[in-house]
């Protein structure tokens, strides 16, 4: 089931999935993606996971089905709020599962609005062993200033890979949006999300955060630096899961297990 969302003039696309056996009272679970995909990222394991949740999924702002900020902000408290107001229109409190670059947007709502989230799950934050950014290069900066955006994303990307032997191709409904979801990334949260520092203290107070999860392929980078660092500061699970970083996309049935283990189902 496809609905919109509404924020501050900002219009969220949605989409929901349940299965048969799952009754329309039962808590959702949200899922926030990453950098350059949108919520298509999801659809895999939100199948899975349909057999026992109302599962969420959602395009952020400058992505997919959703508009461009109507305020021009892309900043975490604007894509927080974004959440927010997902949330609240399909009942809180709900499960969040939150992905790279997505935790950050998660992090920060539990910063502000701990109450809305029942138990989050984070995987491979968009940290550094030291629990900050990971740093925002220069020259890909200056290529944003430039309005080399497309260049820009292309070196972003380059840089990424896929430690996956096993990743599947890319979906039609991914390419649909890709170069939109990659360029709005570069143009509007690459600095951002390469120099937050989330408040650590703030969200382990809250008690929300019931794991994060590392892909087995992803141990021996600076992605598995990053994760125990996120698991270290906010005093909960570190739960090792097939795959790389997109173990949520490349391995669903695995990665849909981990999650039912970790929220009790």
């Amino acid at each position: 089931m496809n609905f919109t969302v509404e924020n501050a003039g900002t219009t969220i696309a949605c989409r929901e999935y349940a299965g048969p056996d799952v009754s329309p009272d039962t808590p959702a679970l949200v899922c926030v993606h990453g950098a350059c995909v949108d919520g298509t990222f999801f659809d895999s394991i939100a199948c899975e996971l349909s057999r026992n949740y109302r599962v969420i999924v959602y395009d952020r702002r400058g992505c997919g089905g959703s508009s461009d900020a109507a305020d021009g902000s892309y900043d975490l408290a604007a894509q927080a709020a974004d959440l927010q107001a997902v949330i609240e229109h399909v009942g809180a409190p709900t499960n969040v599962l939150a992905h790279s670059a997505g935790t950050l947007v998660a992090l920060e709502l539990l910063r502000t609005e701990p109450h809305l989230v029942a138990r989050a799950i984070l995987h491979e934050p968009a940290v550094s062993a030291e629990g900050v950014g990971m740093g925002a290069a220069p020259v890909l900066l200056d290529m944003i200033a430039a309005g080399k955006v497309s260049r820009a994303l292309r070196l972003f990307l380059g840089a990424l890979g896929d430690l996956d032997p096993e990743a599947p191709g890319t979906t039609e409904a991914e390419a649909k949006h890709a170069l939109r979801n990659g360029r709005s990334f570069m143009a509007n949260e690459y600095g951002i999300t390469m120099t937050c520092v989330p408040d650590w203290d703030s969200v382990r107070a809250s008690k929300t955060v019931a794991a994060v999860l590392l892909g087995e392929l992803s141990i021996g980078t600076p992605r598995e630096a990053g994760t125990r660092a996120a698991a270290e500061y906010l005093d909960c699970l570190l739960v090792t899961i097939p795959g790389a970083h997109n173990g949520l996309r490349d391995r669903p049935a695995a990665a849909a297990r981990a999650v039912r283990g970790i929220l009790g189902l």
